[in-house]
């Protein structure tokens, strides 16, 4: 593991074996973590003996900022490039107080900066490429190329804030739902969790991080035991035929063992599980997925959030209409089952959810 994805308890660990403070361990970590330095010479407050200690260690492995686009509505999407020539991209999701599509400046904007943001939320990627291979996906295109190891995500953060120069407007919120399955890293997304998590770092409380899983089934627990964020589950999908179809992984856990394996975790008070459920012209928009849809959600903890499709060059299937979508929010609201539509950001430059493939826009 690099320094740079050691929590603050393994850095204290490491620095008491080469005879350094827990303080000085805590200092380099608040350096590194909130204030994005990286070169020893530069974090405040460390001891000539730490300063050296870190400069004895391999150089710290970085990303690449490849490209910076931004949409129209204000999302930012950031290309990254890593040590093997993997591409990788995160998209930063402003929300202002006075309107959602309010651009946010990135450092080199001539733009005027904004003032603040009510909050900003990090989308980020765990792996390069996916497995998973769902239909509506573009990043499933790509094939699988290697997991990210938890540095690199945690590096996502770190570029990411120091691409929004102005402080009154900090990352609050982080979700995995970029490239690749997360549950199919889980070790190193956890490790990267438990960084942010850290108050002396990035300080997001496990509510402010959501992991989402295409229905890993095997490791839904074992995310939730491990106390870093949220679990959102992306289902699309009322009949296991139908799912099977749109997402492969279901032909492991279908959708009667994903609901007993959320039945099944002894859920904290106030915690719940993020349902997601993309509708798709013709597929899975009817009143009988609305009915079935219901049905599934009884008597567990979940938020249902519906989501529009992201068209991408290639794709096979296409958005439902407004009217249909307005129709399944009402046939679900009939049923007593409350939801949210998730309006997509940043499409015109492919930074929307099921967009990313580490290419530019087309």
């Amino acid at each position: 593991m690099t320094v740079t994805e050691l929590s603050v308890e393994q850095c204290e660990r490491l620095w008491a074996a080469h005879g350094l403070s827990a303080h000085q361990a805590r200092l380099a970590f608040q350096a590194m973590h909130r204030h994005g330095l990286l070169d020893p010479e530069n974090m405040p407050g460390l001891s000539g003996k730490c300063r050296n200690f870190l400069r004895s260690l391999p150089p710290l492995p970085r990303l690449l900022l490849d490209t910076v686009q931004r949409a129209q509505d204000g999302a930012v999407k950031l290309r990254l490039k890593t040590r093997d020539g993997q591409m990788l991209e995160a998209v930063i999701i402003p929300v202002w107080g006075d309107s959602p599509n309010r651009p946010v400046s990135v450092r080199g904007d001539p733009e005027d900066r904004p003032t603040s943001c009510r909050r900003v939320t990090l989308c980020v990627s765990c792996q390069a490429g996916c497995a998973v291979g769902c239909a509506f996906c573009h990043t499933g295109a790509l094939g699988f190329k290697r997991n990210l190891e938890a540095w690199e995500i945690i590096e996502q953060y770190r570029i990411a804030q120091s691409a929004i120069p102005n402080p009154q407007s900090p990352i609050t919120n982080v979700v995995f739902m970029g490239m690749g399955e997360p549950l199919h890293n889980l070790d190193n997304v956890v490790q990267a969790c438990r960084v942010l998590n850290e108050n002396l770092g990035a300080g997001l409380s496990p509510r402010h991080i959501v992991v989402s899983t295409a229905g890993v089934g095997n490791r839904m627990r074992e995310l939730w035991q491990s106390g870093v964020a949220a679990l959102a589950l992306s289902l699309h999908a009322t009949t296991d035929e139908l799912r099977g179809q749109l997402m492969p992984l279901a032909r492991q856990w279908d959708l009667a063992a994903l609901r007993d394996i959320l039945r099944g975790i002894p859920w904290r008070r106030r915690e719940s599980v993020t349902i997601a459920y993309l509708l798709l012209d013709g597929l899975n928009d009817t009143r009988d997925d609305a009915r079935r849809l219901a049905e599934w959600l009884k008597g567990l903890p979940a938020k249902l959030n519906l989501l529009e499709f992201n068209p991408y060059p290639g794709c096979c299937c296409r958005r439902a209409s407004p009217e249909k979508l307005a129709a399944f929010r009402q046939w679900l609201k009939d049923l007593g089952v409350f939801n949210t539509l998730r309006h997509s950001r940043g499409s015109d430059v492919l930074a929307a959810c099921g967009q990313l493939a580490g290419r530019g826009a087309h």
